[in-house]
């Protein structure tokens, strides 16, 4: 079984595996917009990990987790000018 608890600067991920007791990870946010980006985007790796499907390579279809800006943001490559 995996917990997820927010906390003030992250999230702690408790996970019972069995045989081996309770393992605490934690994920913290940062001191910037990145570093929280970051932050999740690791927990939600470990979230893949544990409870996501087994793809490889070569799969037909893949769950992808990534960083990019928002739509309306000047880095966004349909807002670059040509």
């Amino acid at each position: 079984m995996i917990k997820i608890e927010t906390a003030s600067n992250g999230w702690i991920v408790r996970h019972d595996v069995e045989g081996e007791g309770e393992h605490v990870y934690v994920f913290c946010e940062g001191d910037s917009d990145e570093d929280t980006a970051k932050g999740f985007m690791s927990l939600l790796h470990y979230i893949k990990s544990v409870c996501g499907p087994h793809e490889s390579r070569y799969s037909p279809y893949r769950v992808m987790i990534h960083i990019e800006p928002g739509d309306k943001h000047s880095s966004h490559p349909d807002n670059q000018e040509e």
